[in-house]
């Protein structure tokens, strides 16, 4: 199935204009596939393609030629879709755990075929790429200790400093997917991330720009980092290494720490004149035993 997925997005994923019409390079990844069928969908090379650690962890990659790069294909059922422009995709695999095969998922590369872009055109390209995924049925993921905000007012929070301060007091918040963000406010982002779900998958989405190529009559470098994982690892994301060890009898109590702190700081928005979304649902976060 990933083979003819793979043949069909070669030949049908659009060509950036003035670019070769031969296929795109493109590598097909789905969570917790094994790394044998990693390996042979997309062609390993099993000497520069693995990387395994004295620790129990090995690294298996594909990348590409920052020009022309290539593409991601993610296969997740109808929230599937491909990463384009990108230069590398590496699966992380727990020997001591087989059964979860290739649990994350890190992905990076640009918004365009060329290294460089104009600000304003990885901002629209960018906000294309979050359309594409709504219309996907990925949605916005709120972590479990922070406030249910929505619209201008998430990124308000999300972009909000304290006098004298370069990095934003909430820059682990994540920012909203359905939100126009004008050319001043994309400026803006440095450190913060977009995070969402889809059935099992949870995605993280950040970025970096060239620093010193901030004017806006000018082209920048812009490059883009992608992580996926599932939701149990979402959990144990949420643990200690050594609480991890008992997650099963951790998690719960964890979990309702976690809520608590959220209402509490929903609380105190509101006195300021924030809108709590109580529509909005978490994902379900329950650990499965293996």
């Amino acid at each position: 199935m990933a083979a003819l997925i793979l043949l069909f997005v070669l030949y049908t994923q659009p060509k950036e204009q003035g670019m070769s019409s031969m296929p795109i390079a493109q590598a097909v990844i789905e969570l917790n596939m094994s790394p044998e069928k990693f390996a042979t969908v997309n062609q390993v090379d099993p000497k520069r393609g693995v990387n395994r650690q004295p620790a129990g962890l090995d690294f298996y990659s594909v990348e590409w030629p920052s020009i022309p790069g290539g593409q991601v294909f993610l296969e997740h059922g109808p929230y599937s879709f491909a990463f384009s422009n990108t230069i590398r995709v590496t699966g992380t695999y727990d020997r001591a755990i087989p059964s979860k095969g290739l649990y994350v998922f890190n992905i990076s590369g640009g918004m365009t075929a060329q290294s460089d872009i104009y600000h304003d055109e990885a901002r629209l390209r960018f906000l294309e790429f979050l359309a594409m995924l709504k219309q996907k049925g990925w949605r916005r993921l709120i972590g479990l200790g922070d406030p249910r905000l929505i619209g201008h007012q998430a990124l308000q929070y999300a972009l909000l400093k304290k006098p004298g301060r370069s990095i934003p007091t909430n820059v682990l918040y994540s920012l909203p997917i359905d939100v126009e963000i004008d050319l001043n406010t994309w400026m803006q982002i440095e450190d913060n991330d977009w995070r969402m779900y889809a059935g099992d998958a949870i995605m993280k989405i950040g970025f970096r720009r060239d620093t010193s190529r901030l004017d806006l009559d000018k082209p920048s470098d812009y490059f883009f980092r992608y992580e996926i994982y599932n939701r149990q690892q979402l959990i144990m994301n949420q643990l200690s290494s050594e609480e991890r060890k008992q997650a099963a009898q951790i998690w719960p109590e964890r979990k309702l720490e976690l809520e608590e702190k959220r209402l509490q700081k929903e609380a105190l928005l509101e006195l300021q004149g924030y809108h709590i979304d109580r529509s909005y649902v978490d994902p379900e976060l329950k650990l499965i035993q293996r």
